[in-house]
């Protein structure tokens, strides 16, 4: 072997380990980033809840099914959410809702008063953080399906063979091991990622709440409206 070859020989196994290092590299990538979005899924779900526990409590104190309708339709909410979670509490757990919530007003109409806009401003600016999350996530999922779909072309396991078996001088057991036709398209397939899928019931789109200033005329007359001492 002369100096050409082993110059030649040396340059074959350098592509070979920069095409797996790259690989890898990549793969880690995809695979760390997955994993990032599963945990930005997982934060918005206990997100979710708390802010269903909100909601809850603003059914509870509003007292009744059209107390809580005129709330709605001051909202412009449609269906209501988590009154079906809500309705299906105990009046036990209903009442607990409340538990440790301050309430303050010369009168008893004042307290109630100000016990529906206390809740509704801790209520809204979660909504709001919730939805600016939601959007995040779902464009987080995107970029992630185009990293997924670049890194399934870039490493399709019949172009890296291929790219093996060339700088061997075609020779197939290189890099396939004399794997048969179907053996190869079997382990292509293990090779890829799969595509990311959110679902609503895993990714529920948060609801959009206006500023209690926006409403507060809204809902003061229907508060005036429903309240019974």
């Amino acid at each position: 072997m002369d100096d050409v070859d082993r110059v030649l020989d040396a340059l074959k196994v350098h592509i070979k380990k920069e095409i797996v290092d790259n690989y890898f590299a990549d793969r880690v990538y995809v695979e760390e980033d997955t994993e990032v979005l599963h945990q930005e899924v997982q934060d918005y779900g206990q997100g979710m809840a708390n802010l269903g526990r909100r909601f809850m409590a603003l059914y509870q104190a509003l007292g009744t099914e059209e107390a809580c309708a005129g709330m709605m339709a001051v909202l412009k909410l449609e269906p209501w959410p988590f009154y079906p979670e809500y309705a299906k509490l105990s009046p036990r757990e209903q009442q607990d809702l409340l538990k440790g919530i301050r309430r303050h007003g010369l009168t008893a109409y004042r307290r109630f008063r100000n016990l529906i806009f206390d809740l509704y401003e801790r209520l809204q600016p979660e909504s709001e953080a919730l939805h600016e999350a939601y959007t995040k996530i779902q464009t987080h999922l995107k970029l992630l399906n185009e990293d997924i779909n670049k890194f399934n072309l870039s490493y399709d396991f019949g172009l890296i063979a291929a790219q093996m078996e060339a700088l061997d001088g075609g020779r197939e057991e290189s890099m396939s091991g004399g794997l048969l036709a179907p053996e190869r398209e079997e382990l292509s397939t293990r090779m890829r990622f799969k595509r990311q899928k959110l679902t609503d019931e895993q990714l529920p789109p948060a609801p959009v709440l206006p500023p209690l200033t926006e409403i507060k005329g809204q809902l003061t007359a229907l508060l005036d409206r429903i309240y019974t001492p």
